[in-house]
């Protein structure tokens, strides 16, 4: 557990502390952070000393890699993947004796300058575990399968349609403005696949007001590609609003708009959405999600139920390895 809180904030400082080039220019943070913190769990695990720690590193970094441009493609959520492997690799390589540079970070020719031009020594000197990350700003648990700058225009959105029973024929227009780092970001405006939507909050948008819902199974090509929602989503324009860019990029806020054929207007504003700290996931929400995505996966459904179950007593469980057979298909 050590092991991959350390992980986790190793990754989160290093992107807090490179210059935000790094991320506007096209870089996938997750990409080319990640083989830094995948590389000091595994360091912790294996328990390196320092010098051994400062190779993985420096190998690592020569593992980095991930753009933005591939987002909504399936390269995306390899770049996560790979970012992983390469974190395990670097400190395998490590283990069995492999060098490389000690300065890797904030060498001139280190992954900072390179990849960030610069960055801000008060961002990660003396700031590990000062607060924890999962601390302070907090972690997200995503209930929809997109990206995440998505997820404010979805809460209000669906809150919305909650709200004031928005009914899709009755729809003329919706207008979504964000700053413009998340207009770029979610950069597929005519979605024709599943993992374009993803990337999409013209899709986002359009599956919330057809179907009040946006699960794994919403996100499939059939229905991107179905005629009401190809039509839903030419009425949604999402666009760079001067009132959220001014808000600042530390923030995700998205002003709606929602104008219907009787000539009413449905206006609402979130920066951030739900999942994050600032408005956070019930256990229930979670169950949920994970019951969707257990019923997406054909998953037994005693199996599932005795998962939550059992996750809502962790604290309490006498033996952990009662967990493995849930999340095996095998009997037992």
């Amino acid at each position: 557990m050590l092991a991959y809180h350390l992980g986790v904030e190793v990754e989160c400082k290093i992107a807090e502390a490179i210059s935000p080039r790094h991320y506007e220019d096209g870089f996938h943070s997750t990409g080319t952070c990640g083989p830094f913190g995948s590389a000091a769990a595994c360091a912790k695990l294996l328990k390196f000393d320092v010098p051994m720690v400062l190779d993985a590193f420096g190998i690592a970094a020569s593992r980095s890699a991930g753009l933005r441009e591939n987002f909504g493609t399936m390269t995306k959520p390899l770049q996560a993947g790979q970012a992983a492997e390469s974190g395990l690799a670097a400190a395998q390589l490590a283990g069995i004796g492999w060098t490389a540079a000690l300065q890797i970070l904030e060498a001139k020719r280190g992954f900072f300058h390179a990849a960030g031009g610069t960055y801000d020594p008060g961002a990660i000197l003396n700031r590990l575990g000062a607060p924890w990350t999962f601390a302070s700003p907090g972690i997200s648990i995503k209930p929809y399968p997109s990206g995440s700058l998505s997820h404010p225009a979805m809460t209000d959105m669906a809150r919305l349609i909650a709200k004031y029973d928005i009914r899709p024929e009755q729809v003329q227009r919706v207008e979504v403005g964000a700053n413009h780092a998340m207009v770029q970001a979610l950069l597929h405006h005519d979605p024709m696949t599943g993992l374009e939507a993803k990337f999409s909050m013209e899709f986002c948008v359009a599956i919330l007001l057809l179907q009040r819902k946006a699960g794994l199974a919403q996100f499939q090509n059939q229905v991107v590609q179905r005629a009401d929602v190809q039509a839903m989503i030419a009425r949604v324009k999402y666009y760079v609003d001067p009132a959220a860019e001014a808000a600042g990029f530390d923030k995700m806020t998205s002003i709606i708009r929602v104008l219907l054929k009787s000539g009413k207007v449905v206006s609402g504003q979130a920066a951030f959405g739900k999942g994050s700290p600032a408005d956070p996931m019930t256990f229930e929400d979670e169950a949920v999600k994970f019951r969707g995505c257990a019923e997406y996966a054909d998953w037994p459904r005693a199996k599932t139920e005795a998962l939550i179950e059992s996750v809502a007593a962790f604290e309490s469980l006498a033996d952990v390895s009662k967990l493995s057979p849930l999340l095996s298909r095998e009997p037992g």
